[in-house]
C-alpha cells in the first residue's frame, strides 16, 4: 500500500472543503519554546546602623544604611505551536493540474522500480513524487511553497518549571538621610557604599537641648526611622559648643566686612577655638580657623598665631 499525505488531503478537501473553493496545503508544524521569569518582591527592609548604638556619647556619628529585599522567582516554559501551510489560490490549478498529470506516470514507474529493486530507492523520492502528483491533480490543493507559506497559531502551552526565593542586600547609595530633633532637621547624603558621617554641631546650631535624634530614610515612599538618645554629657558639650559656633557664624558662613578682624579680640578668638577642640569638636574648630585665616591679613595671621599658641599651653 502506498502511503501519501496527498491522498488523504484529496479526500478531506473534496468532502469538507470543496464547497469553500480549496484547502491550504499543510507543510509542517513549527514549535517555539520560550522561558519566562516572573520576579515578585515579597519584602523590603532598610537597615540603619550607627557606631553610636542606642546612645550618642560623641558628636561625630558614622552611619551605614543597607537595603534588604526578598523576591519570589518563578520560571515558566511557554511552548507555542504554529501550523505552516500554503494558502490556496485557484488560478494556480491552470498549470499545477497538468503538472500533476505528467508526474503521475513518473511516480508510478519510480515506485515499481523501487518494488523490483527491493526498496533500494529512498522512500523520500518515491513518496515525494506521488505527493506532488496527487497534489497537482487535486483541484482543491496547491503545490507546497515555502515562499508563499503562512503560519497560523494552533496551540499555546505554559507550565511552571522552577520556583525559588532570592535575597538581595545592597548599600543604599546616594540617598538622602534626614537627621532631626525638636523639629529641626539637617540632610545627610549617603555615599556610594551607603555610608556617611555627620557632626551634631550642625543640628545644635538649629535647636537647643537635643535629648534625642531621629534618623529617617525614605525608600519607595516608605519611611524607616531610628531613634538615638543623646547622653547628658554630650548635651552639655553641644550647648557650650553651639554658643561658640554661633558667635563666629558670620565669619564662616558669609563674607565678613573688611574691618571685622580689626575689631576682633584675637585672644578671645583663639581661646574659643581651643575650647571648641577640648569639647570634642576639633573638626568644627579647624573649619572656623581655616576660613578665618583665609580672610586675615599677614599681620592679623601673626597676631592670631601668637594668641593660639598661648591658648594651647593653658
Amino acid at each position: 500500500m502506498v502511503k501519501s499525505k496527498s491522498k488523504m488531503l484529496l479526500i478531506a478537501c473534496v468532502v469538507f472543503g470543496g464547497g469553500l473553493g480549496g484547502c491550504a496545503n499543510h507543510i509542517r508544524v513549527d514549535s517555539e519554546v520560550e522561558t519566562d521569569v516572573d520576579r515578585k518582591k515579597v519584602s523590603q527592609i532598610v537597615d540603619i546602623e550607627t557606631d553610636a548604638g542606642s546612645l550618642v556619647t560623641t558628636p561625630l556619628i558614622h552611619v551605614q544604611v543597607q537595603d534588604s529585599e526578598s523576591f519570589d522567582i518563578t520560571t515558566y516554559e511557554s511552548k507555542t505551536d504554529y501550523d505552516v501551510s500554503t494558502p490556496y489560490q485557484g488560478v494556480r490549478e491552470l498549470y499545477e493540474f497538468p503538472a500533476g498529470l505528467l508526474l503521475l506516470p513518473v511516480a508510478i514507474v519510480v515506485n515499481v522500480l523501487d518494488f523490483v529493486t527491493l526498496g533500494l530507492i529512498p522512500n523520500s523520492a518515491t513518496d515525494n513524487l506521488l505527493d506532488w502528483s496527487f497534489t497537482g491533480m487535486n483541484p482543491f490543493l496547491n503545490f507546497e511553497s515555502e515562499k508563499r507559506s503562512e503560519r497560523t497559531l494552533t496551540k499555546t502551552d505554559k507550565k511552571k518549571i522552577d520556583e525559588k526565593e532570592e535575597f538581595l542586600k545592597k548599600p543604599l547609595a546616594g540617598h538622602v538621610m534626614q537627621v532631626s530633633s525638636n523639629g529641626a532637621r539637617i540632610d545627610v547624603t549617603l555615599d556610594e557604599i551607603g555610608k556617611a558621617e555627620f557632626s551634631l554641631i550642625r543640628l545644635s546650631a538649629l535647636t537647643s537641648n537635643i535629648e534625642k535624634i531621629t534618623l529617617d530614610v525614605n525608600v519607595d515612599s516608605k519611611d524607616t526611622q531610628k531613634d538615638i538618645d543623646v547622653s547628658r554629657q554630650l548635651r552639655s558639650q553641644l550647648e557650650q559648643a553651639s554658643v561658640i559656633t554661633k558667635k563666629y557664624a558670620a565669619v564662616v558662613e558669609k563674607e565678613p566686612m573688611a574691618d571685622v578682624f580689626n575689631s576682633m579680640d584675637m585672644t578671645v578668638f583663639a581661646t574659643d577655638l581651643v575650647s571648641l577642640s577640648k569639647l570634642g569638636f576639633e573638626s568644627e574648630s579647624l573649619r572656623i580657623e581655616k576660613k578665618a585665616q583665609s580672610l586675615m591679613t599677614e599681620e592679623q595671621k601673626l597676631a592670631f598665631k601668637g594668641e593660639l599658641d598661648k591658648a594651647l599651653k593653658l
